[in-house]
């Protein structure tokens, strides 16, 4: 997956289906980039949340994708 996949998806999902556009997902998918590139200090409650939930950024950044993935399926290919 591409970051501009990832950012893409986020558009598609703001432009279309804006209920499920929620600062969460957007929060979460942040934080999981600051994971991922070691910008989340050692003791912060963020990297603590994210370390029960998941067992690595990757698999983290993963399901967050999938999540996204399903909630703009049917808007993916409008014609």
């Amino acid at each position: 997956m591409k970051y501009l996949h990832f950012l893409w998806a986020l558009d598609i999902l703001h432009r279309y289906y804006p209920h499920f556009h929620s600062n969460e997902l957007l929060i979460l998918a942040d934080d999981i980039w600051k994971w991922l590139h070691n910008e989340l200090p050692a003791d912060s409650s963020t990297l603590a949340y994210l370390q029960s939930c998941f067992d690595s950024p990757a698999e983290a950044l993963r399901s967050v994708w999938k999540e996204i993935q399903l909630i703009i399926g049917p808007f993916r290919h409008m014609n």
